[in-house]
């Protein structure tokens, strides 16, 4: 069974055409008179096991994409399924080999439409699509299935241009939004078409105006000028002509890349939008509002201006406090008073007999009493602290 399942998936790729059946399958295989006999129970089997899917299965399943855009895509082919088929003729889809050609699809785009200088690649007309992938698929049924599946996917979604002709809009690998088709995307083919068609009407005209050029100069050579004068004439009208074709192609081109330019300049707003958005929530996260850091920035001035107050304050020097003149003469004259004058000592009368011993004569001449040692050290600092003071 391997080994039919594997020359079946080889042999859609090769045949660049994933939409089988029995009798296509004989035909591919047949050598000479010979011709497999178990290819129904192959086709039973990848049935069974999810390789295979019936067309008509199929069908059913895409019947809402079938009806708004596939309808139209093969309108007198009458697409997939315009006809029925015999039950021995039922047609199955490869399903490996439409993933692997839809990947196939996709290289392609990139590679020769996606780097469009106008920044338009991502619009491409179908039938220009589908010539380009002729190498890849080679039926215009299998193409609509690819289609389908990179419809699922997200990679494409196919649109309608304003004269009824199909367009495919890629996903932008940019964004992370679904493929929408717009009416710019419209317009952006129908410029592309414009342009193809003044392309083709300037390269006409360059070979009339060789060809011109060859009868007059045989004119010349034959020598009827006439003839080379009116050649002449037709001449020089064609490469006016091709003069004013070209300057409506700039127009057109200079159109495309303004659109191009400002799906671009939309992008760098989204993001200006996005970061502006990104910037409010985290101030608000973090609770930052202009009143609250203009409030804030007023409490730290307050604050320093306090503590400057404060600092000069401190720095002021403290002045001793006065005392009263006359509590400090009433202090000093009860000090005074607490030294009590000794009495007079009596007079001696001389006498001729020897007189008895008598004490020494005191050494106080002042004639008050001494007082203790500690009691004068004492009055001597207070009276130094009055001083001080004074």
């Amino acid at each position: 069974m391997k080994f039919w399942t594997d020359l079946i998936a080889s042999s859609c790729e090769v045949e660049g055409n994933a939409i089988i059946s029995v009798d296509a399958l004989k035909r591919r295989f047949r050598r000479g008179d010979q011709v497999p006999a178990s290819l129904n129970v192959v086709v039973d089997h990848l049935n069974r096991c999810g390789v295979l899917l019936p067309l008509s299965k199929w069908k059913e399943q895409h019947s809402s994409w079938v009806d708004w855009s596939f309808s139209q895509l093969s309108k007198t082919s009458e697409w997939l399924f315009g006809s029925t088929r015999a039950d021995a003729a039922e047609r199955y889809i490869h399903l490996p080999t439409i993933k692997v050609q839809a990947d196939l699809l996709m290289d392609l785009y990139s590679r020769e439409f996606q780097s469009e200088v106008d920044g338009t690649g991502y619009v491409v007309a179908y039938s220009t699509f589908y010539d380009s992938a002729r190498d890849i698929v080679h039926t215009k049924e299998n193409f609509d299935v690819i289609l389908a599946h990179l419809s699922e996917r997200g990679d494409v979604i196919v649109g309608q241009g304003r004269n009824g002709e199909q367009i495919l809009k890629f996903r932008d690998t940019t964004s992370d939004g679904p493929v929408r088709f717009t009416e710019a995307d419209a317009s952006v083919h129908d410029i592309r078409r414009a342009m193809s068609k003044v392309e083709k009407e300037i390269g006409s005209l360059e070979k009339k105006i060789q060809k011109l050029d060859i009868d007059c100069r045989t004119a010349l050579r034959g020598g009827d000028k006439t003839k080379a004068a009116n050649l002449l004439r037709q001449k020089k009208r064609a490469q006016k002509d091709v003069s004013d074709k070209d300057g409506q192609y700039q127009r057109l081109l200079t159109m495309l890349q303004q659109l191009g330019s400002t799906k671009h300049n939309k992008e760098v707003l989204d993001a200006y939008k996005a970061g502006t958005a990104a910037f409010k929530a985290t101030l608000a996260r973090h609770g930052l509002t202009p009143d609250k850091i203009d409030q804030t920035l007023d409490e730290v001035a307050n604050s320093i201006e306090d503590y400057r107050e404060i600092e000069e304050a401190i720095s002021i020097p403290i002045a001793p406090k006065l005392h009263d003149e006359e509590d400090l003469e009433k202090e000093l004259d009860d000090l005074i008073s607490k030294q009590q004058p000794l009495p007079s000592p009596p007079v001696a009368t001389p006498r001729k007999h020897v007189a008895p011993s008598l004490p020494e004569v005191p050494t106080n001449t002042v004639g008050y009493c001494e007082l203790d040692e500690d009691e004068t050290v004492n009055l001597e600092k207070r009276l130094e602290r009055l001083r001080s003071a004074m």
